[in-house]
């Protein structure tokens, strides 16, 4: 375990979105730090006229167009011999792809707009066109990842091994359990806990639960449960293998 460390934590954005602070600015847990349009990926299927084309022209398509905004009934491509058929695009959007089972994937602006907000307070440290970087001091206790994810929550490091003791007041919490059956953790993932955190073996293709799920060694485990009954921020990412413990 490292004493302290400084984290980063990246959000990323299109690159036409509006930035609500600045470099070298704090920022506290829930501000808005970006405002974007609400978005949704269309998904059309046609399968019929790009069934027929080679695997070579889709990927010509695809590369000619990957990224630009496309207009409703504007041509996409022509299809056919003697008398090819025009192909015309259905809607406006970003074109996305052309996927390998012939459906057109374009990218829709929606009306309403999304807000991104800071999950922990931290600083600024970097703004480019398409990201923004996040620092924060915290201390990191390195595991083993079990169930690949990452997730925010906060915990006040209560051990909780019984099924009974899993309601809704563990929605958005780490959860510190020795009990690593399927049924206990898929009532854990019902009342919406973040994570899970434990220092219990269990054959990890026994596991079905999505919930990121990070095993420490006795020493740090123990460590953890000392802060029981303060509620903390924290940040476990299994696919790292680390949990980071915000420090204020």
């Amino acid at each position: 375990m490292k004493t302290k460390i400084t984290a980063k934590w990246i959000i990323k954005f299109p690159s036409d979105s509006e930035i609500m602070v600045k470099t070298g600015e704090i920022v506290e847990p829930g501000q808005v730090v970006i405002r974007t349009d609400l978005r949704r990926i269309e998904s059309i299927n046609l399968s019929n006229f790009f069934g027929k084309f080679s695997d070579k022209k889709i990927k010509e398509i695809n590369q000619k167009l990957v990224g630009a905004w496309v207009n409703s009934g504007e041509l996409m491509c022509l299809a056919g011999g003697l008398f090819p058929k025009k192909i015309c695009f259905p809607m406006s959007g970003n074109f996305l792809e052309i996927d390998e089972f012939g459906y057109l994937k374009i990218e829709v602006k929606e009306d309403k707009k999304r807000e991104i907000t800071t999950p922990v307070r931290s600083v600024v440290s970097k703004i480019d066109s398409d990201k923004l970087v996040l620092e924060f001091k915290a201390r990191e206790f390195k595991g083993k990842g079990l169930v690949a994810g990452k997730s925010w929550g906060e915990s006040d490091f209560r051990l909780i091994n019984d099924s009974k003791d899993l309601n809704s007041s563990l929605n958005d919490k780490v959860l510190f359990t020795q009990n690593l059956t399927n049924s206990f953790l898929l009532k854990a993932e019902v009342v919406g806990v973040a994570g899970v955190v434990t220092d219990t073996d269990v054959n990890e293709d026994d596991l079905t639960t999505g919930l990121p799920l990070l095993k420490l060694d006795k020493n740090l485990w123990e460590k953890l449960l000392k802060f029981q009954g303060s509620s903390k921020k924290i940040l476990i990412n299994s696919r790292l293998e680390r949990l980071l413990l915000v420090l204020e």
